[in-house]
């Protein structure tokens, strides 16, 4: 079903943001790099410099793997990822969800551009299991788990079951990959250390745009050798630019200023959904497994977004920009990310405009 997206315009004329951490705009993107120490480094070209190989050891450091590689786009990065193990084990076949990115966002680029044939394993709306792996019978190239799987609400693996899939995968001489898109975001969750939940893959991916509120990049962690593997492939895609620098610093101030208050967003996100929970507004679909949550509204979409559009319009304040329809009659998802901006507002005061907006909604 066709999502409805709420007109960009009316957020740059919003003073109070619910969401996330609110607009960033590349006035503030500049101030916030003039700000910093690491403004007087040498300048990074084709993707090497002083700032990069800071910003690759500290993540390096931080998930407790040899090394880590800087990509442009994630999309290539992971694309990467998995053509190296297609070579390196003649092997055509990787695990996927059928809903994770990889499968479902990315127009089908890895099938497209290469032989590699995805198995879209495990249910629609849940992380696919051990149980699910193993039904597989054909040799696999590797094995991809998205941290969170946000297609199916932000939902993740028990720990339990990460732990299993990443056993068997050793066991059988297949390569696991975590797509840590939202790793920083899911570590509260699992209340085990950046680094305990890397070392159960041979690589993974984290980025630096979302809950580190960079204007975009993307890293690959693993063995130095391995990444090695990987530098022709980000060149084949068009990722060696010629300088880098937003991406790079955006991604230090992130781990610097964002990364630290991870838990404090986890926690937030759980007192909203708990609150929500008392009162006649929307609700969480599932438990609440990282900062980001998918809110379901018992009201069809295009009288949610018409709302969302009265309350910016008149009232200055921002909370979604995208209505997704459900195949329930009358009802709607909107996607909440608790970010520096939802700090700003208690989790019932936040419930509260919900409940009124759901009102507002059904007229």
């Amino acid at each position: 079903m066709t999502s409805i997206i709420l007109d960009r315009a009316l957020r740059a004329r919003c003073d109070t943001f619910l969401h996330g951490h609110g607009p960033i705009t590349p006035r503030l993107w500049m101030e916030r790099m003039l700000a910093m120490p690491e403004i007087d480094l040498a300048g990074d070209e084709y993707n090497a410099g002083p700032g990069i190989d800071l910003l690759q050891g500290q993540v390096a450091e931080l998930l407790g793997k040899p090394s880590t590689l800087f990509f442009h786009k994630a999309v290539v990065g992971q694309q990467a990822v998995l053509f190296a193990h297609r070579e390196r084990t003649g092997r055509r076949l990787v695990a996927v969800h059928p809903k994770s990115h990889i499968a479902a966002d990315e127009s089908d680029a890895v099938e497209r551009l290469s032989d590699i044939r995805l198995v879209r394993i495990g249910p629609d709306d849940a992380p696919f299991t051990l149980a699910d792996l193993q039904g597989v019978k054909e040799p696999l190239a590797a094995v991809v788990v998205e941290l969170p799987l946000r297609n199916a609400g932000f939902r993740t693996p028990s720990w339990e079951e990460l732990v299993a899939i990443a056993t068997w995968c050793r066991g059988q001489g297949i390569a696991f990959h975590l797509d840590g898109a939202r790793l920083w975001e899911t570590q509260p969750f699992y209340g085990r250390s950046l680094a305990e939940i890397a070392a159960l893959a041979d690589s993974l991916y984290v980025s630096l745009y979302k809950g580190l509120g960079a204007p975009g990049g993307a890293l690959i962690a693993g063995e130095a050798a391995f990444l090695e593997t990987l530098q022709p492939w980000r060149s084949r895609m068009g990722g060696n630019l010629y300088t880098a620098f937003p991406f790079v610093l955006g991604g230090l101030y992130g781990l610097r200023h964002f990364l630290p208050h991870m838990a404090d967003y986890h926690a937030h996100a759980v007192a909203l959904a708990e609150a929500l929970a008392t009162r006649d507004a929307p609700w969480a679909a599932d438990r609440v497994m990282c900062n980001s949550f998918r809110l379901v509204w018992p009201v069809a979409a295009p009288a949610l977004a018409a709302a969302l559009a009265r309350m910016a319009r008149e009232q200055g304040v921002w909370c979604f920009g995208r209505v997704i329809p459900l195949p329930v009659r009358d009802h709607c998802f909107t996607e909440m990310v608790v970010g520096e901006a939802t700090l700003a507002h208690e989790p019932g005061t936040i419930a509260n405009r919900f409940a009124r907006l759901l009102a507002a909604a059904r007229g």
